[in-house]
């Protein structure tokens, strides 16, 4: 019986286990900046893209099995997006293990909501939303967690220390650089969120830095490890693991179980198709700041007089830009103190991708998810974006500007080719040359006068 059907049937009338006071946010991590230095936002985006947003996770926790389980589900609700879903994350356990099915077992009766938590909008735990790929808490807990209130979990720890195991379910995205980053911002603002909550049934914060070395990440789908694997050592010092290689004597994390965030939950994900007025965003700021540290990239100093540097992403796959070498040879000639590069990103360890982004000043491209690489630019850096006809995308134009960058556009012009299928996702793109040069000589010219940079414009 699917798991969904199988609680709804054992759902009871009882109380949750005690929670003797209103949930309050405790203090952030020590890396974001201190609130006092954090420029001002209006509400709409501070409770989407700052310190705000985890705030209010943090005191929105809400307990969903009842006071005669042995097991705990604590789960947090952000009701942000533009469509009305309410995004989820949940932290449970003790858990036990089943090795022949590959599930974890938690000895939970789900309670009934209170008539003031409906009023408040806490979703019930069948009604969490379902999400692209088959990822997201509804679909791990219905195909990966069982509910059985005969067997017991053991809650033996050695040392007395925690232990967590958090439960990755990845998007099929074919390693989409976007899709995947967005999963691991998924996990770390779960983590940061549970850093700033407090468990009150052992007056701790439900995760510590001091976890992170007793943190495992369990991989429950069968996609390669793809590019972006190593990130998941932001967050667990213990070895990744995959669900399908746990044999019948490993050493499974089961006091606490993680299931977090979704990629498409992520704040980030929303507003693609509109511009916003957000101006910067610590929570991806500071994102950045933790993958660059992970990589160990420090910035070099650079002379005021060293050259501009723009990087040029060439794609090879899909909406490749026509006539693109002979576009980047007029560029050259026509800036020779620019340095002027065209890579294909996807080609590169993603380090690598990181490390050439991160010493560019102005990073162009065609649509695409490369562009994500912005968030990792300099401060006060330059994107420039070639749009296919009529895409009214803004997803990169909000990302530029809560990172502080500067942002340019041009959209292409209407072309056909044999190979044309009207399909702006697939279709190769043509602008005309001049177009091209305009747009990126505004993008130049807006960091003649960065930093130490003193140059005229004409």
């Amino acid at each position: 019986m699917p798991l969904i059907k199988s609680i709804q049937s054992k759902m009871r009338t009882i109380p949750p286990k005690p929670a003797d006071s209103p949930s309050m946010a405790l203090s952030p991590p020590g890396d974001y900046l201190p609130t006092s230095s954090a420029p001002h936002q209006d509400r709409f985006c501070a409770e989407r893209f700052d310190l705000e947003y985890l705030k209010n996770l943090a005191k929105s926790q809400t307990s969903y099995c009842d006071a005669g389980s042995a097991s705990s589900i604590t789960c947090f609700h952000s009701q942000i997006d533009p469509g009305g879903r309410t995004d989820s994350f949940c932290i449970s356990g003790p858990a036990s293990f089943d090795h022949s099915q590959k599930k974890f077992i938690l000895d939970c009766s789900l309670r009934s909501l209170s008539d003031e938590e409906s009023r408040q909008g806490v979703p019930e735990f069948e009604q969490f939303p379902a999400y692209w790929y088959g990822t997201g808490p509804h679909q791990i807990f219905n195909n990966f967690v069982r509910f059985d209130r005969k067997e017991k979990p053991s809650h033996k720890l050695p040392h007395g220390r925690r232990n967590f195991s958090i439960l990755i379910k990845r998007e099929d995205s074919h390693y989409n650089v976007f899709h995947s980053l967005m999963e691991i911002i998924g996990l770390t603002l779960t983590l940061d969120t549970m850093r700033m909550a407090q468990n009150k049934a052992v007056s701790l914060p439900f995760f510590m830095p001091e976890d992170i070395a007793n943190t495992q990440v369990i991989i429950l789908d069968d996609l390669l490890d793809g590019p972006y694997f190593d990130l998941w050592k932001l967050f667990a010092k213990q070895p990744t693991i995959r669900l399908k290689d746990i044999s019948a004597t490993a050493q499974i994390n089961l006091d606490n179980i993680i299931v977090p965030l979704p990629g498409g939950g992520s704040p980030f994900w929303q507003n693609h198709w509109e511009p916003i007025q957000c101006e910067q965003s610590e929570l991806l700021q500071t994102f950045a700041k933790r993958v660059l540290n992970f990589y160990n990239i420090r910035d070099d100093p650079r002379p005021g007089d060293s050259p501009l540097v723009l990087t040029f992403i060439d794609r090879r796959e899909k909406r490749r830009l026509i006539n693109q070498e002979r576009y980047i040879e007029r560029l050259k000639a026509k800036f020779p103190a620019v340095e002027v590069n065209l890579v294909d990103l996807a080609a590169l360890p993603f380090r690598e991708q990181i490390k050439l982004v991160r010493r560019s000043d102005i990073l162009a491209a065609v649509h695409g998810a490369g562009l994500t690489h912005g968030m990792f630019l300099p401060p006060h850096s330059t994107i420039a974006e070639i749009l296919p006809p009529q895409l009214k995308h803004k997803g990169f134009r909000n990302l530029a500007k809560k990172m502080g960058h500067n942002y340019f556009s041009s959209h292409a012009a209407e072309h056909k080719t044999n190979d044309s299928k009207n399909d702006w996702q697939s279709d190769d793109v043509f602008i005309e040359e001049d177009r091209f040069m305009n747009l990126l000589e505004i993008a130049l010219k807006s960091m003649y006068n960065r930093g130490l940079r003193d140059q005229d414009v004409n």
